[in-house]
C-alpha cells in the first residue's frame, strides 16, 4: 500500500504547509526508478495522481482542439462528398448514414460532455466507447466494396484517427489497445454479416500493423512519462522538504531557544516594522522594557539550571499576559525582556504592565535573597510615542531604558514611565 502523509502543520503566519510524501512511498518510488520495469502500474494514490494529471492534459487538449476536430471532420466529409459523390450516395446512402452522420453526432456528443466534471474525472472510460465507434465508422468505409478509391481515402483517415486517439486523447496504453481491438472486431463482424469481401492482407497491413506499431509507441512513451512523473514527485517532495527546513531554520534563528519567545533579532525586525508603520499612520507605539529583579542572586542561590527554569517560566508568563496577536514578547538578552505594543497609548501600556506584574506575582517563584519580595519579581520601564519625522528609534529605546532604571531606583517590583 502506498500513501502520502496527510499531516498539515502551520507556519508562524498561519499558512498551511504542503504535504510531504511518506517514507514508504519514497522507498517505492526509488525502487521503481532503480529497477525500471518494462511496463507497470503505480500503486494506489500515485496511480490516481498520474491519472488526474493525464485527465487535466486531456481536458486542455480537448478544450484547445474542439474546433480543430470539427474542422478535420468537415474537411474529411467535404472531400468524401466532393471527390466520391456516387460512392457516398450508393447503396441507399450507406456511407452517409452509417459513416459520416454517426461520426458527426459522436463528435457533437463529445463537445457537449467535454466540460462536465464527471466526464473529466472518468474521461478514459467515457472516451473509450465514443472513440471506438468513431474509429469503427471510418474503418467501415475503408473496407467497403462501394468504391475502391473511397476505401483507400478512408484507410488514410483510419490512421489519422488512430493517431489522434492514441496520442491526442491521453488515454493509457491498455485503453488504446482496447479501442483499436474493439474497433477491429466490430468491423470484421459487420463486414461478415454484410457478406463483404475484405482484402485481409491489406486490412492487416494498413490497420493491423499500423495500429500495432502506434500502440507499441504509446506504451513506450507512457513508460517514460511514468518515470518522469516519479521524478516530478521526488522533486516536489524535495522542494517541500527544503521549504520546511528553511522555515524551521528561520524560526530557530528568530526564536529564543530557552523561553520560546522571539529573540532579539526578531524583536528588532518587528520594532523597525512597527515604528515605520506608526510613523506613516501617525499611531501610538509603546514599549515595555523589563528586568528580573536580583537575578544574579537567584542564580547564585539556586544554580544556573534553576535559573534557566525561572527565565523560561517568566517568558511563558509574559506571553500569557498579552491579549492581542500583534503584541510581541521577546527575550532581549540575559534576564531582560521586552514587550512591543503597536497602536497602544500610555493607558494601554500601563494596563499591560500591571497585568504582567499581577501574573508574575501569581507565578510566585520563590526568591529567598530578593530585596523586593519573597518571590521572583520584575521591574518594568514604559515608554510610548507617536513617531514624528525627527523621532528616532535610538531615542525611543533610550527612554524605555531610562524608565527601567527609574523603576529599579524606586525599589523594583514596579513600573515607571518615561515619555
Amino acid at each position: 500500500m502506498v500513501s502520502t502523509t496527510h499531516k498539515s502543520s502551520n507556519s508562524s503566519d498561519g499558512e498551511a504547509l504542503p504535504q510531504l510524501i511518506s517514507n514508504k512511498t519514497l522507498a517505492y518510488i526509488h525502487q521503481l526508478l532503480q529497477e525500471r520495469p518494462l511496463f507497470f502500474y503505480f500503486e494506489n494514490d500515485i496511480e490516481v495522481r498520474f491519472y488526474a494529471k493525464r485527465a487535466e492534459e486531456y481536458r486542455r487538449l480537448l478544450s484547445m482542439g474542439k474546433m480543430l476536430f470539427l474542422i478535420l471532420y468537415a474537411l474529411i466529409t467535404t472531400v468524401a462528398i466532393l471527390a466520391f459523390p456516387e460512392a457516398v450516395m450508393a447503396n441507399d446512402l450507406f456511407i452517409f448514414k452509417y459513416v459520416l452522420t454517426p461520426i458527426g453526432l459522436l463528435l457533437l456528443l463529445v463537445m457537449a460532455l467535454a466540460d462536465l466534471p464527471f466526464f473529466r474525472h472518468h474521461y478514459q472510460w467515457l472516451a473509450t466507447p465514443i472513440s471506438t465507434l468513431i474509429l469503427f465508422c471510418v474503418m467501415l468505409a475503408s473496407v467497403s466494396s462501394v468504391d475502391s478509391s473511397l476505401a483507400q481515402h478512408a484507410a488514410y483517415d483510419v490512421m489519422i484517427i488512430v493517431t489522434i486517439i492514441c496520442f491526442g486523447l491521453r488515454v493509457q496504453f491498455p485503453i488504446c489497445l482496447l479501442i483499436v481491438s474493439l474497433a477491429a472486431i466490430l468491423t470484421v463482424l459487420t463486414t461478415v454479416s454484410l457478406n463483404w469481401n475484405i482484402d485481409w492482407f491489406k486490412f492487416a497491413h494498413f490497420y493491423g500493423l499500423g495500429s500495432a506499431i502506434t500502440v507499441i509507441i504509446v506504451a513506450l512513451i507512457e513508460r517514460q512519462e511514468r518515470f518522469a512523473f516519479l521524478q516530478e514527485l521526488l522533486v516536489a517532495h524535495q522542494t517541500v522538504e527544503l521549504d520546511r527546513l528553511n522555515r524551521a531554520l528561520d524560526k530557530m534563528s528568530r526564536e529564543d531557544p530557552l523561553t520560546g519567545l522571539a529573540n532579539r533579532r526578531a524583536f528588532d525586525d518587528a520594532l523597525n516594522q512597527e515604528w515605520d508603520r506608526a510613523k506613516r499612520e501617525q499611531q501610538s507605539i509603546a514599549l515595555l522594557y523589563m528586568d528580573v529583579d536580583f537575578f544574579k542572586l537567584y542564580n547564585d542561590t539556586y544554580g544556573h539550571n534553576i535559573g534557566d527554569v525561572c527565565l523560561r517560566r517568566v517568558g511563558q508568563t509574559l506571553k500569557q499576559a498579552l491579549r492581542r496577536p500583534a503584541d510581541l514578547a521577546a527575550r532581549y538578552g540575559g534576564e531582560e525582556f521586552v514587550v512591543l505594543l503597536p497602536n497602544t497609548n500610555a493607558d494601554g501600556a500601563i494596563d499591560v504592565a500591571q497585568r504582567i506584574l499581577k501574573h508574575i506575582d501569581a507565578l510566585a517563584l520563590p526568591h529567598s535573597r530578593s530585596k523586593a519580595a519573597p518571590h521572583v519579581t520584575l521591574s518594568i520601564g514604559i515608554t510610548f510615542n507617536v513617531p514624528q519625522k525627527q523621532s528616532t528609534l535610538t531615542e525611543f529605546l533610550a527612554k524605555a531604558d531610562a524608565a527601567l532604571y527609574k523603576a529599579k531606583e524606586h525599589g523594583r517590583h514596579q513600573y515607571q514611565m518615561e515619555v
